[in-house]
């Protein structure tokens, strides 16, 4: 392993201006995708509008065209520097780690765990909080994989259990035994970390990341957000108003104008049914565990069969959920009609009496 005083702190902002760089590149090109798209719409408008010219029309065909390789060229450009950014990002997090060395790790913001010889230490990055102590015997490592969608691939790292009374200020106050998570992103450093020092890496096995195998729905269940869908409808209304008086607006007044404002009609409207197409919750039940996507695709998650030990129904803020119990945290989610009976026919074993 490297040591500590190898790596130049002076390349800490040589990192952050790397990630900085890569973050602009993609937002820009993200932005120059969209004008793109809405200047096709534009040069479309506008040839339906004012006096036709072959040499006028062949101009407008030229933007459109232009504009169309724009935005392949721009959507290409900022998936690619999209990635470009999250590496920029990590190397950054990682050499942020290595300075304060080789076996510590974030575990939060700002909050580092560093490996010792009798247990772990977490500490602040600029040294300016309390330090916490806690021996190995009193924690557990668990290796999780964060699936956002029902498919094998996700993103690996290491949760670490410990006892909360350790990270409470009011340490006599805490049970001794209420466990709290932090969590680390998973990197051989850390499986060195863990090997290096005899600790069980519990959890599932992390493979490679390449597999594709798609998992086998069971059953589908929608939850429809009637508010966002009251509000893509009033969007879908606007958009279709704008995008007829567009019309009149270039035939009687200005092309420019009409052709504009038919653009800005079609995006509200595209953007509204888009919008109500999605305003909804979507719960599955798969042979190989259960997906779960909010209305507003924020929160998205896979929970396979072997991860979650049991479920129940509860209830939160006076509405029924589900409650997914795992062996590294609690999850609850809204309780759709029949899927509980669905989990129960699947995985009768793992359901307990509803609460």
């Amino acid at each position: 392993m490297k040591e500590k005083k190898e790596l130049d702190p002076n390349r800490k902002a040589a990192y952050r201006r790397s990630r900085i760089f890569a973050a602009v590149l993609t937002y820009s090109a993200g932005i120059l995708a969209l004008a793109c798209m809405i200047g096709i719409v534009v040069a479309v408008l506008m040839l339906n509008f004012g006096t036709n010219s072959e040499r006028r029309d062949l101009i407008l065909y030229i933007l459109a065209g232009a504009f169309a390789g724009g935005t392949v060229l721009f959507a290409l450009c900022t998936v690619l520097f999209s990635k470009y950014m999250n590496a920029a990002a990590a190397r950054e997090l990682d050499f942020r780690e290595r300075l304060d060395g080789e076996e510590s790790f974030f575990v939060g913001e700002g909050t580092l765990l560093t490996f010792g010889e009798k247990g772990v230490t977490l500490h602040s990055e600029d040294g300016k909080r309390e330090t916490l102590f806690v021996p190995y015997e009193e924690t557990r490592y668990i290796s999780i994989c964060t699936r956002r969608s029902p498919k094998e691939k996700g993103n690996w790292c290491v949760a670490i259990e410990m006892p909360v009374k350790y990270l409470s200020k009011k340490r006599d106050a805490a049970g001794d035994g209420e466990k709290v998570l932090v969590q680390a992103d998973a990197k051989d450093r850390l499986y060195e970390a863990l090997k290096k020092h005899g600790l069980e890496l519990l959890g599932e096995e992390r493979n490679d990341g390449k597999q594709t195998k798609k998992f086998t729905r069971v059953k589908k269940f929608s939850l429809p957000n009637r508010r966002k869908r009251k509000n893509a409808l009033i969007m879908i209304v606007a958009g279709a108003v704008v995008a007829v008086a567009s019309v009149f607006v270039g035939i009687y007044w200005s092309p420019s104008v009409g052709a504009l404002a038919g653009a800005v009609g079609c995006v509200l409207l595209f953007r509204g049914i888009l919008n109500y197409v999605r305003a909804k919750a979507v719960f599955g039940v798969y042979e190989e565990g259960i997906f779960w996507r909010e209305s507003n695709g924020a929160e998205r998650l896979f929970l396979k069969w072997e991860d979650i030990k049991e479920v129940s129904i509860g209830e939160q803020n006076g509405y029924p959920v589900l409650i997914f119990r795992c062996s590294y945290g609690r999850y609850a989610i809204p309780a759709v009609e029949g899927a509980y009976e669905s989990i129960k026919e699947l995985k009768k074993e793992k359901c307990t009496t509803e609460n």
